[in-house]
């Protein structure tokens, strides 16, 4: 039997999820009982909630340490109480004879001896009641610890399944999260609490402005800087911070997504509107910068050779590809590369607030960099504007050597004439005809020779 990469990765996260599990106080109401009922939520498996009362949580909690951790219970703050109690009344009555009545005066020998008893007798009952006392507490402190003991014992003895409340989900009418007040899920089928709760980071930042979305057609997904915002067309983007973003919208048609997707800029006070129509399915990549007109290289880094394909925001066809490097560079900033995955058939969008630079050094570096690769962007026009002339020099000399032979020819011609004639003036005019035009052919091919050459040479030295 063969499973499933998503069986698997759900049963590998519910597994996950049950190693570093933690009990979350709740409130429940069944459907049955309109009361409202605190518990700790334990799990929920195979559609059956299990809970704890409250008030057994601390004993759960207890069970869950280390073994050392019953060795450090203390007596109570009763048991302290009540012995002072009890030393107290002992202390009392051993005042007793402090408050008979002197014995009359008698002579001073006997008076001195009887003195002398009395204080031995007072002292050796003293020391007699506190060691009684020191016994008595001993064997109560050793009777609440064995007891504390022995409740742990018989705790622990019994299976932790049978103190469980079971309760079938479908018989909650409502169950809530006492940490955050939300409600728990009871759609899955097995759930637990992970042991950190990470916060989700929100798709957009909170703010006071609001942008309706409306699409061609209606219904489409909306999404916003290629998060997901889990809502459909024509619909609000509420509480959203002034700003720019790319806002995209994708809807099926014939089994295949159709993607539409638009750059806007949100104003905090004044009424945000956009509308977006969905596009034949085609691999897009859409680049949003702050601030505008920045320089994109699309897997290739700039130089002084290289002159920007595109200047944001801007939003072009391109292939797919599981790496995609977008260089961007502007002056005042700092260059900055983003490798991003592109995926077919979607807009693709890479939104990217650039780090101003705080260094005049670096900005001036900056513009003689660009100086540098205007001059080099320049001298290669000029070297490929040099190959136009060249060609019409090449041409024109051509035509001046046809010229030029043809007027050799009529001279031959004529030459060979026994008789001046008719014919032998016409081949004359016509000598001197296509040696005129074969002169001024050649000055035009000289003409056009030397600015090719002049703008190849400088082309070339403005190029490298």
């Amino acid at each position: 039997m063969r499973i499933s990469f998503h069986t698997f990765l759900f049963v590998f996260s519910a597994l996950f999820a049950s190693l570093f599990a933690r009990e979350v106080p709740v409130r429940y109401t069944l459907l049955s009982d309109s009361s409202e009922h605190d518990a700790t939520f334990i799990k929920l498996a195979a559609d059956t909630v299990y809970l704890l009362p409250l008030d057994s949580s601390s004993r759960v909690f207890v069970q869950k340490q280390d073994d050392k951790l019953a060795e450090k219970i203390a007596p109570s703050d009763s048991v302290e109480e009540d012995s002072l109690e009890m030393g107290g009344s002992f202390s009392s009555s051993s005042d007793a004879p402090a408050d008979v009545s002197p014995v009359a005066e008698a002579p001073s020998s006997s008076s001195a001896a009887a003195d002398d008893f009395e204080a031995a007798l007072k002292a050796s009952e003293e020391k007699a009641l506190a060691d009684s006392i020191a016994k008595v507490k001993a064997v109560e402190d050793s009777l609440r610890a064995k007891a504390v003991k022995d409740s742990l014992a018989v705790e622990a003895s019994i299976p932790i399944e049978a103190k469980y409340i079971r309760i079938f989900k479908m018989d909650f009418k409502r169950l809530t999260n006492l940490e955050d007040g939300g409600p728990v899920d009871l759609s899955l089928k097995d759930y637990v609490f992970p042991d950190s709760i990470e916060e989700e980071e929100p798709l957009y930042p909170e703010g006071k402005a609001n942008l309706f979305v409306t699409t061609v057609p209606d219904s489409c997904e909306l999404f916003i800087n290629g998060e997901d915002l889990e809502m459909a067309s024509p619909d609000t983007i509420k509480n959203i911070k002034p700003g720019k973003y790319t806002i995209s919208v994708k809807k099926q048609l014939k089994n295949v997504d159709w993607w539409g997707t638009q750059t806007v800029k949100i104003n905090g006070d004044s009424l945000n509107k956009i509308q977006i129509s969905v596009e034949r399915p085609k691999t897009r990549l859409t680049v949003a910068t702050i601030p505008d007109g920045v320089e994109v290289y699309l897997d290739r880094q700039p130089n002084e050779s290289i002159m920007p394909e595109y200047l944001t925001d801007v939003s072009f066809e391109t292939k797919p590809s599981t790496k995609t490097v977008v260089y961007l560079r502007k002056v005042g900033y700092l260059d900055t590369a983003i490798v991003t995955e592109v995926h077919a058939f979607m807009p693709n969008p890479v939104y990217v607030e650039l780090e101003a630079v705080d260094n005049l050094s670096v900005v001036e570096m900056q513009r003689e960099y660009n100086t540098e690769r205007s001059h080099r962007y320049v001298g290669r026009g000029i070297l490929w504007s040099s190959i136009a002339p060249i060609i019409a020099g090449g041409v024109f000399w051509y035509l001046a050597e046809r010229d030029w032979s043809d007027a050799a020819d009529k001279k031959t011609q004529y030459n060979l004439s026994a008789f001046e004639s008719a014919d032998t003036q016409k081949l004359v005019k016509d000598n001197k005809d296509l040696n005129d035009s074969g002169d001024k052919k050649g000055l035009i091919a000289a003409g056009f020779g030397v600015l090719g050459v002049g703008l190849f040479v400088a082309g070339f030295v403005l190029a490298f």
